[in-house]
């Protein structure tokens, strides 16, 4: 296991597709500038050329407000590229993350049970802006995956990119043991997504 200080910038090539989702919290608004909300929501996003399903975004309140989406405690459920159907998936509403210097035995009881999860992004607030695609927030911001841990202040998710920059106090834990296939398979899942990505 490792730790890394610093800012950190991840590139979403195959992990996250993190933007897609977004515009669907205001499926149901117009944008003439009305405020719509849903509260303890569950919104799915699917690949429009293939209807393939590719995140969930759970949380406790989302805002429309014509551009702009405001999120209250957002949680990103990244969906592995073999699920194709959200009856493969195990609810997240309400899961509570690990601490970053969990033990390793901590960490595979958390992901024993969400095979369909390739990670988990979890902030108190963030704000998206549909125009520029661009998922940002200013708290405290969580990435989860069985490889790698990451905790920071303020965060910018760029779809368009594919890149997530997160500003500071940035901790990271990295666990090599699972992308050897030590610790419950990730190196499978990585190897399997790297395929279909190839098609």
């Amino acid at each position: 296991m490792g730790r890394i200080n610093g800012t950190v910038f991840l590139l979403m090539s195959g992990l996250t597709a993190l933007a897609a989702l977004l515009p669907l919290c205001a499926s149901g608004a117009d944008d003439t500038g009305a405020a719509v909300s849903l509260t303890d929501f569950a919104l799915p996003e699917y690949r429009k050329k293939d209807n393939r399903l590719q995140f969930i975004i759970y949380g406790d309140r989302a805002t429309n407000l014509g551009a702009f989406i405001n999120l209250e405690n957002p949680l990103m459920d990244i969906v592995n590229e073999n699920i194709r159907n959200i009856n493969e998936v195990v609810p997240l509403g309400g899961v509570k993350l690990y601490p970053l210097n969990a033990s390793a035995a901590e960490v595979s009881r958390f992901w024993a049970d969400k095979k369909h999860c390739r990670a988990l992004i979890f902030s108190t607030a963030a704000e998206y802006n549909k125009n520029t695609k661009v998922l940002r927030g200013d708290t405290p911001a969580f990435f989860r995956s069985r490889e790698m841990d990451i905790d920071g202040v303020g965060f910018d998710a760029d779809y368009e990119n594919k890149l997530i920059h997160i500003r500071s106090k940035v901790r990271m834990v990295i666990r090599p043991e699972y992308r050897r296939g030590g610790m419950g398979g990730g190196a499978k899942e990585t190897n399997q997504s790297a395929k279909d990505q190839a098609k």
